[in-house]
């Protein structure tokens, strides 16, 4: 692990050394991922089928090294609709607001890669889909991390992280729709 140190001498005036206020705010994702690690999830590794629509979708976006988390999500799809129906109990907008987040990290991902985020080449987006998936994981990695109400334990937040950002792609809030192509 790398770390970057300082070698601080004479500091004058006023220092504060605490976390910034965004560190205490409770996360959506958060209650949401909570809730996926809480739900008694049976997995069959052996069922690798996807519906016709998401199978079409990752085809659309040639989705390859990253359609791995799309079986993730179908073990706990069920949980994370209830998850979301449980978030919109509890917070105005919940699961909208947490669909906006994601589509704004994808828009984010897509500027990175030098696309439009308005209107996307789908040409681009293909080339990138993995590496698209694969940083907007890091960012809501980011984004859990430094909010106040991380579940307990980094590996229900690793497979929380994968399962959400799927079940964004299966809404089409990540990547691209096929319904919406023109090509």
């Amino acid at each position: 692990m790398c770390e970057t140190r300082f070698d601080i001498q004479n500091i004058e005036g006023d220092f504060y050394n605490i976390e910034g206020p965004e560190n205490n705010v409770d996360s959506i994702i958060n209650v949401i991922i909570g809730d996926i690690a809480s739900a008694n999830v049976k997995i069959d590794r052996s069922d690798r089928s996807f519906p016709a629509n998401v199978a079409t979708k990752i085809d659309h976006n040639m989705l390859k090294t990253k359609r791995r988390i799309v079986l993730q999500y179908k073990s706990y799809s069920s949980h994370i609709e209830s998850a979301y129906t449980l978030a919109e109990q509890n917070i105005i907008n919940g699961k909208q607001t947490a669909m906006e987040l994601l589509n704004e990290m994808y828009c984010n991902s897509l500027e990175k890669y030098d696309i439009d985020s308005f209107e996307p080449d789908i040409a681009q987006v293909r080339q990138h889909a993995d590496d698209i998936i694969s940083d907007i994981i890091k960012q809501l990695r980011k984004f859990v991390y430094s909010s106040a109400n991380v579940t307990q334990y980094k590996e229900q937040v690793e497979i929380g992280l994968n399962v959400v950002v799927a079940h964004g792609f299966v809404e089409c809030c990540v990547l691209e729709n096929p319904n919406n192509a023109t090509n």
